[in-house]
C-alpha cells in the first residue's frame, strides 16, 4: 500500500516534469525574440523581458521534485556508490528525514506567509508597464516547496521499504 502511493507520487512528478521539459524551448525562443527586438529593431518590451524571469522560476522550481525523482540532482557522491543497497537506502531516508524535512519546513514557514501577502495585494511589477503578476512569480516558491515535499515522501517511503528488504 505505501509502495504504490511513492509510485503514484513519483509518477505525478515525472508527469510535471515532462510537463515542465518544453519550458527551457520557450525560454530560448522568447531571450531571442527579446534580443531581435532590442538589438535588429531597436524596440523592447519590458512584459516581454520580465516573461523570462517567470519562465525561468517555473523551470527550475517547478521541476525540482521531477529532478530528484530520478535522482539527477547534484550529489557529492564519495562513498555513497560503493555502499550496498540496504546501505543507500539508510543514506537515503536519513538524509531525507533530517536534511530535507528540516529545511522544507522551514522553507514552508516562511515562504507561506510571504506568497500569501503578495496575493493579498495583487502584486505587480515595479517597472513601468511590467508584468502585473509578481504573486504568481512568488507562488512558484510554493511549487518548489510542494515538488520537493512529494518528493520526501516518496523518498522516506521508498528507501524505509529497502531498509526493511535489504
Amino acid at each position: 500500500m505505501l509502495q504504490s502511493f511513492a509510485k503514484k507520487l513519483e509518477n505525478f512528478l515525472e508527469t510535471s516534469g515532462r510537463f515542465l521539459g518544453v519550458l527551457p524551448l520557450l525560454l530560448v525562443l522568447v531571450q531571442f525574440t527579446v534580443v531581435l527586438a532590442v538589438y535588429v529593431f531597436a524596440s523592447g518590451n519590458i512584459q516581454l523581458q520580465e516573461s523570462l524571469h517567470y519562465i525561468n522560476a517555473l523551470m527550475f522550481l517547478g521541476g525540482a521534485g521531477y529532478t530528484a525523482v530520478r535522482s539527477e540532482h547534484v550529489r557529492v557522491d564519495i562513498f555513497y556508490s560503493k555502499f550496498t543497497a540496504r546501505g543507500k537506502a539508510r543514506v537515503d531516508f536519513f538524509g531525507t528525514l533530517f536534511l530535507l524535512v528540516p529545511f522544507l519546513t522551514l522553507f514552508w514557514v516562511t515562504s507561506l506567509p510571504y506568497v500569501l501577502s503578495s496575493w493579498m495585494i495583487m502584486e505587480k511589477s515595479v517597472e513601468a508597464g511590467g508584468l502585473p503578476f509578481i504573486y504568481i512569480l512568488k507562488s512558484t516558491l510554493l511549487l518548489f516547496a510542494l515538488s520537493l515535499s512529494l518528493h520526501a515522501i516518496s523518498a522516506l517511503i521508498r528507501s524505509f521499504i529497502a531498509m526493511r528488504k535489504g
